[in-house]
């Protein structure tokens, strides 16, 4: 079997998850990884599937089966190799909305060879005072280099933050 990734975008509405995972189910294919959010009224799907299909095979069966969601679908080959490296650490920022502020931090991020293993924002609070919130999961070996950068970073966007250490769990 083979590993496609499937994304899938469109109006947030009841169904979408049900009709996708269904095609995937009746076509043989196991889902691996999944992310699923909604978006600004939208539903957005990201889905890594082992399966016998090619992509566009894989395409045009989730498009037929659920043309009437419109959805916008992609399929193509995933690359690469699982990784099962658990995030070391949760950094919390947030402030007062503005443009830059997960370009900033991600740039420090990137330069410290930090890898993200989640990331997710949202816009909270009043309409006219809206907050900027974000949560990155990611792995980092410098604990020390790290905290001082961010601080610096989360200074200068005039944000505030929270770095803090991810106790692994066994389920």
């Amino acid at each position: 079997m083979q590993q496609l990734a499937v994304t899938a975008i469109g109006a947030d509405r009841p169904g979408i998850v049900a009709a996708v995972s269904q095609v995937l189910h009746d076509r043989g294919g196991n889902l691996q990884d999944s992310a699923m959010t909604i978006l600004g009224g939208h539903f957005a799907i990201v889905l890594l599937v082992a399966t016998e299909d090619d992509p566009e095979e894989l395409r045009d069966a989730l498009t037929a089966a659920t043309g009437d969601l419109g959805l916008t679908i992609s399929v193509s080959r995933a690359e690469g190799t699982r990784d099962q490296t658990d995030p070391t650490h949760l950094l919390s920022v947030y402030g007062a909305d503005r443009p830059g502020i997960v370009a900033g931090v991600t740039a420090v991020l990137a330069e410290l060879d930090t890898n993200i293993t989640d990331l997710e924002t949202q816009v909270i609070g009043a309409h006219d005072e809206p907050v900027y919130a974000m949560v990155i999961e990611l792995i980092a070996d410098d604990e020390a280099t790290l905290a001082a950068r961010i601080a610096e970073v989360c200074r200068e966007l005039g944000v505030d933050h929270r770095l803090r250490t991810i106790e692994a769990e066994t389920y």
